[in-house]
């Protein structure tokens, strides 16, 4: 008696077995049983699905919405990428979208061809992450491109070094809470968070960035540091927006409501985070190579201020 596959391969009507498909399918299928972050990972073109490789455990309701997901992601990263082109900070390469209970991932591979993943069910979604980023790496290798270092994963330092010194209080509103203030301008770093601002509802309540230190200039030799500000803000409403309208379709498959967005761009990465009480954190690094350390600083302030500690 054959033992039950625990992978499965589903392919489009359209596409046919070929050197290169099966090459590319096999790739693929290769990194997602490396690991045991995805229950789900397809690959479409021109959003057009192609293929999907996947946990053979899934049921059929699941696959209907995965495959539901993956094929309307594609305007939402248009759409994302659109926002972030006025930075000069290169195209949109990655986006995450995730809860505590589960995320979804959509990676850019080369133009017009794009990977998404969900994550298994159980699995923290930083292992998911990784592996779509491998898939990246590998699909890219097979093209003769080199890796894009999503998510800055294979850069990132073993442990985040100690802040120089407390970024300045940039603008605080009254209605701002001072401990968060805090927290966030003594963690808020040229090494890789570069700018944090919070908000409640669509209030800005402070922001704090080190974007005029000396070892970022290069970042803004066509867009100005205060027009960069000016589009964070113009970014935080935009992503505020696009999360409560993709609460309803990705909730199935996150488990819950998204709380955490990650737009990962050619050069660096914005983040924005919900935190009880309409409360919002809007971070940014401007460096590929700590995308992953900017990510990890920003979890520290939103630990640190949840334990009610005071920043060091």
């Amino acid at each position: 008696m054959s033992e039950t596959p625990r992978t499965i391969t589903r392919r489009a009507g359209h596409i046919d077995e070929s050197p290169g498909t099966l090459l590319l399918e096999n790739t693929v299928r290769e990194v997602f049983e490396g690991a045991a972050g995805l229950a789900h990972t397809a690959n479409f073109i021109d959003g057009m699905f192609r293929f999907a490789v996947e946990d053979a455990d899934l049921t059929p309701e699941d696959r209907r919405l995965h495959d539901q997901i993956g094929g309307r992601l594609g305007p939402t990263f248009a759409k994302i990428d659109s926002w972030t082109a006025s930075l000069d900070s290169g195209r949109l390469i990655r986006l995450v979208l995730s809860c505590d209970a589960g995320g979804v991932y959509y990676i850019s591979l080369r133009p017009g061809e794009t990977q998404f993943g969900v994550a298994r069910e159980g699995a923290a979604v930083e292992r998911g992450d990784r592996q779509m980023a491998q898939i990246s790496d590998r699909v890219r290798e097979l093209y003769s491109l080199g890796p894009e270092n999503l998510g800055g994963y294979s850069t990132s330092a073993p442990a985040l070094p100690d802040v120089p010194g407390p970024a300045p209080v940039l603008f605080e509103a009254p209605g701002a809470d001072p401990r968060l203030v805090e927290i966030g301008r003594r963690r808020v770093s040229p090494l890789d968070l570069h700018y944090l601002s919070g908000h409640r509802g669509g209030d800005h309540l402070f922001s704090t960035d080190v974007l005029t230190d000396d070892g970022l200039g290069t970042y803004f030799r066509k867009v100005s540091v205060a027009e960069h500000r000016k589009r964070y803000e113009e970014i935080f409403l935009a992503s505020r927006q696009l999360v409560r309208s993709l609460a309803y379709r990705l909730g199935p498959a996150l488990r819950g409501r998204p709380s955490r967005l990650v737009m990962d761009v050619e050069q660096g990465a914005l983040y924005y985070r919900c935190l009880p009480d309409d409360l919002a954190l809007f971070g940014v690094t401007l460096r590929q190579k700590n995308v992953w350390d900017a990510d990890r600083r920003l979890e520290t302030i939103i630990d640190e201020y949840a334990g009610g500690g005071s920043a060091p």
